[in-house]
């Protein structure tokens, strides 16, 4: 007994024992896991977007719009248990079992499951509060008519009232079109020497730094500005014998990111294509003792693909693909 206990350890192999002279294993299954790099650029134009070309001659996107794209790909192959091609084999035959260097037999439990739980990044949203300001008020002038009595009569006469209104779209636009190019000139000036100021060493480049930034952020309110950030996500695919075409949906890529679930987004697809075909199998399928039972993995090319689109292609034997057999021991 001492003895079967060590081989046991040793080996790591046996699951569980059913009986006294029986231990338990299952056939091995490939799965692969995807590994995705996604790049979202989040664009918020500005509000003073649609004024850019008359008062800048400069062409700038005027609506907000999410990007997502795919940056690097990376497919794992791992071997692991089928949980449906569970087997007995007599204590002796449990010996052969130590040959398996490719997971012929699980080292975990029998029990199926695991969940998964996905991270996705909260929503991006823009904003420009802070950023080129400016008077929110104009003084204008209007013109209002007040009753004035004459010897005669009474008589309308115009008088100019200055007051505040708040300005427009335009206006605001129009004040900080004229603080670009002002900033602009300045800088011409500066670095030509073109001013009654004397700039010299830092304090020339400290001047420039700073008229740079000031147009950088007038620019904004026309040109809008982006914000990226990067996510990695992962997807497990473990293909099945019962499915005849072998193309398995990975994930949907949307402007929210990778998702496995919805009708929305661009498709990525696994597509597997066996390589030759495999011998029938001949063998007695039945219980026999002194027997094992084995698998003869079938090499597949495998294919990532956007839409039907290869992306990336790699070679990988998956084992539920392949041929069952079994391995006898002694004479039938």
């Amino acid at each position: 007994m001492m003895k079967r206990i060590a081989m046991i350890l040793s080996l790591g192999l046996l699951v569980f024992s059913a009986r006294a002279q029986e231990v338990s294993y299952a056939l091995p299954a490939t799965s692969v896991t995807v590994k995705v790099d996604v790049r979202q650029e989040a664009f918020f134009a500005g509000p003073y977007a649609s004024f850019a070309k008359k008062m800048l001659n400069t062409s700038v996107r005027d609506k907000d719009m999410v990007t997502t794209e795919i940056t690097r790909v990376e497919l794992i192959p791992h071997t692991e248990a089928d949980m449906d091609a569970w087997f007995t084999c007599d204590s002796e035959s449990a010996a052969l079992l130590s040959l398996s260097a490719q997971g012929l037999v699980s080292v975990g439990g029998a029990e199926k499951g695991g969940g998964v739980s996905w991270r996705f990044l909260p929503g991006l949203s823009g904003g420009f509060t802070g950023k080129g300001l400016t008077d929110p008020e104009k003084e204008t002038t209007q013109i209002v008519y007040e009753a004035v009595q004459t010897d005669t009569a009474v008589i309308q006469v115009p008088v100019e009232h200055k007051v505040l209104v708040e300005k427009t779209l335009e206006d605001k636009a129009s004040d900080a079109a004229d603080m670009i190019l002002s900033v602009r000139r300045d800088r011409h000036n500066i670095a030509s020497g073109n001013t009654d100021a004397s700039y010299s060493g830092e304090a020339m480049s400290a001047a420039l730094k700073e008229l740079d930034r000031i147009e950088k952020e007038y620019m904004s309110l026309f040109s809008g500005y982006s914000e990226v950030r990067k996510q990695s996500y992962t997807f497990e695919v473990t293909p099945s014998a019962t499915v005849k075409n072998h193309r398995y949906l990975v994930f949907r890529l949307t402007d929210d990111g990778a998702v496995t679930e919805g009708i929305k987004g661009t498709p990525y697809y696994l597509e597997l294509q066996p390589e030759g075909s495999l011998p029938e199998e001949t063998q007695d399928k039945r219980k026999v003792k002194g027997a094992v039972r084995f698998r003869i993995p079938s090499v597949c090319k495998v294919t990532f693909s956007k839409d039907g689109v290869p992306m990336l292609q790699t070679r990988i034997p998956f084992y539920q693909l392949g041929r069952e057999s079994v391995l006898y021991l002694q004479a039938k």
